[in-house]
């Protein structure tokens, strides 16, 4: 469980009631990792979201054989897996702890009944959602127009 407080410093939450973080809470937890640790890889089935308390989180996709290139790093409050929301349930990349890092996790079983329970929290974390991955497509974009002419 994570304390609403907590919940409330989170973009990702931002818009919910007080009601309403109380029952995301009982459905987040609290996970460390090690500097240098995989959270999740490209292609693996995306079983939850994260949210990064402290520390630091690269994503990154894999661009060859062993090789995989940074296209975001997180930053503390920022949400990350999001296709753990997302039919087909796959991560589209693969995030690495670059420090110590503290991650929120939510189930996605367990935030999917929330959803089912109550439309308003569904609603309002999936409009979330779908801006961070807005600005992931603007930030990959960037990122390829300045590969392609340097």
């Amino acid at each position: 469980m994570v304390p609403v407080e907590t919940l409330k410093k989170l973009d990702i939450f931002d818009g919910l009631s007080e009601d309403e973080l109380n029952a995301v809470k009982w459905i987040a937890e609290v996970e460390d990792y090690p500097k240098g640790s995989k959270i999740f890889k490209e292609n693996e089935e995306a079983r939850k979201l994260y949210i990064l308390q402290e520390g630091r989180v690269a994503i990154q996709f894999e661009v060859g054989r062993h090789l995989e290139e940074v296209v975001h790093t997180v930053s503390s409050g920022q949400a990350f897996g999001w296709s753990a929301l997302v039919v087909p349930y796959q991560f589209t990349a693969s995030a690495r702890c670059m420090a110590e890092s503290k991650v929120i996790t939510i189930d996605r079983e367990g935030i999917r009944r929330l959803f089912e329970e109550d439309c308003h929290i569904g609603f309002i974390i999936m409009e979330k959602l779908a801006e961070l991955i807005s600005e992931r497509l603007r930030e990959t974009r960037l990122q390829l127009l300045n590969l392609v002419h340097g």
